[in-house]
């Protein structure tokens, strides 16, 4: 399952990326050029479209969900679980945004998030607090992912 899980992200990330990416094009000369440097403040708040863009596509959730979703991936594949505080706060993640935003596809990382609930529930760290104690360790484990 942790490997789908992987692969879910993967997925939804390069979506995400391609998707949006596509969409902006029009913006890469204004960003390959600097003009995004040295934004005022308020760029931040009310962002111009070119700003808007970026933050929608280089600067989004996409990039860090497909680096989660390669490394959930590798460790699948060298036989570790991730922990279930990864999966319960990517839920929990992807509920608040669909909550703000709607329709939106981040209903969709429910999937991978119960996914790596689940795994990990087969191993006995299914509660968000495991992984929280001694500072990131279950009693008696190093820190870390769990081994299968």
């Amino acid at each position: 399952m942790t490997l789908w899980a992987g692969r879910s992200l993967i997925v939804l990330s390069l979506a995400h990326l391609l998707g949006m990416g596509v969409q902006t094009t029009e913006h890469l000369d204004d960003w390959l050029s600097g003009a995004l440097w040295g934004l005022s403040r308020d760029e931040f708040v009310e962002p111009s479209r070119a700003a808007g863009a970026f933050w929608l596509v280089i600067a989004s959730f996409a990039v860090p969900m497909l680096l989660l979703g390669m490394l959930v991936c590798h460790l699948s594949r060298q036989g570790l679980v991730v922990p279930a505080p990864i999966g319960w706060g990517l839920g929990a993640w992807c509920l608040i945004g669909a909550a703000i935003l709607e329709p939106s596809p981040l209903l969709l990382g429910l999937v991978p998030a119960v996914l790596l609930v689940r795994d990990a529930r087969g191993q006995g760290t299914a509660s968000p607090a495991d992984g929280c104690r001694a500072g990131g360790a279950r009693e008696g484990a190093a820190p870390g992912p769990v081994p299968r």
